[in-house]
């Protein structure tokens, strides 16, 4: 096998020269991406993390012959750094018994990265090589998300202070400027810094928002569209809730998807327009329940609706029919959703409006 991925430098750590010397040959053979060094303890081990840079452990024994300690030492040194319980049954000798399946679900449940079984009449080679390389490669893609999420927070950051601060100093003085004098010019002005307070706004909340969500919580949802309804300029427009259900997400976030739809139906519907919000139910003999996964919510409203040929640009960033729109509105809602691991849609209200359909959701009462 010929690859340019970057290289995996493995530590094989076995108390017999031979099998280890064998595994360590094998593994090389079967993925010229492995380079493997030997280490005989669990102290060469450590002398070895310590001096050098590996992106794997392999632990060529079984848990109950001490695997476990030389486990607990590696992850005191790197608590990320992958490690493979490797069980060869031409060393062991009996094949992997009952007592071996119990050790493997232990060194699994404590933490182990993966335990790989070398059976000589399959190609366990191959195995215990993939099965390292799927370690690493994982390990790489955490620790790449984790600098990418690193470096979104500084730019959040930047963004924050350095645009937000002079921008909020502009508006000021526009405001003082306006109470001075009346100026054609003043006004147009202002609305720009206006628009690009918000477009800030929009920007940092959709960096943020896209992240998937890792608690969440029981949630009134009739609680969370009304609190959302007061942070939403509604001029005349009417809210109804058709729901007293519950549903499990981020508080935070459903709140922020809920000012979204809800702004979005009063900003486009006018402003005595009326605005629905309920459950959606699953329906088992509906393929369009089946494909869009079945239980949820809608956001409804009575305006213009929106014309099937756009439903889905809506959701792209920067779409927008609103003269004083950012674009960002429906993208976030979208975002928030597909971080939860929903699904948004649009489609025709019974009014002749926009209907928002949120589906996938964990509905709980």
């Amino acid at each position: 096998m010929v690859t340019t991925d970057p290289p995996i430098s493995t530590l094989l750590v076995g108390p017999e020269p031979d099998a280890a010397e064998r595994a360590a040959a094998a593994l090389e053979r079967e993925d010229d991406r492995l380079t493997v060094d030997l280490a005989a303890d669990s102290d060469e081990t450590l002398d070895r993390l310590v001096a050098g840079s590996y992106d794997c452990v392999v632990a060529a024994a079984r848990p109950s012959d001490g695997t476990m300690s030389l486990h607990d030492r590696v992850r005191a040194h790197d608590p990320d750094l992958p490690f493979v319980v490797y069980v060869d049954d031409e060393v062991g000798g009996d094949g992997l018994g009952s007592d071996d399946a119990v050790s493997a679900r232990e060194a699994l449940s404590a933490g182990v990265t993966d335990y790989v079984r070398r059976d000589p009449a399959t190609d366990g080679d191959a195995v215990l090589a993939h099965r390292v390389a799927t370690a690493v490669e994982s390990a790489r893609a955490i620790r790449e998300a984790e600098r990418r999420r690193d470096r979104l927070e500084r730019f959040v950051e930047v963004v924050s202070h350095d645009l937000r601060n002079p921008l909020s100093v502009a508006q000021g003085r526009l405001e003082l400027a306006r109470a001075e004098r009346d100026d054609e010019h003043l006004e147009p002005a202002a609305d720009a810094v206006d628009r690009s307070l918000a477009l800030i706004g929009d920007l940092l909340t959709l960096a943020r928002e896209g992240e998937t969500i890792a608690e969440i919580e029981p949630i009134a949802l009739a609680d969370a569209v009304e609190a959302s309804w007061t942070s939403v300029e509604t001029a005349d427009a009417t809210l109804v809730v058709e729901t007293d259900g519950e549903i499990r997400g981020h508080p935070g976030r459903v709140r922020q998807l809920l000012e979204n739809l809800l702004g979005n139906g009063v900003h486009h519907g006018g402003d005595d327009v009326t605005v629905r919000v309920g459950t959606v139910e699953p329906m088992y003999t509906s393929t369009r329940a089946e494909s869009h996964g079945g239980a949820g919510f809608y956001v409804a409203d009575d305006g213009p609706g929106i014309p099937k040929a756009d439903r889905e640009r809506v959701f792209e960033t920067g779409y927008t029919t609103a003269e004083d729109g950012t674009g960002f509105g429906l993208n976030i809602a979208k975002e928030i959703a597909e971080a939860h691991g929903w699904e948004i849609r649009v489609e025709e209200s019974r009014e002749g409006g926009a209907r928002f359909e949120v589906t996938g959701v964990d509905v709980v009462g």
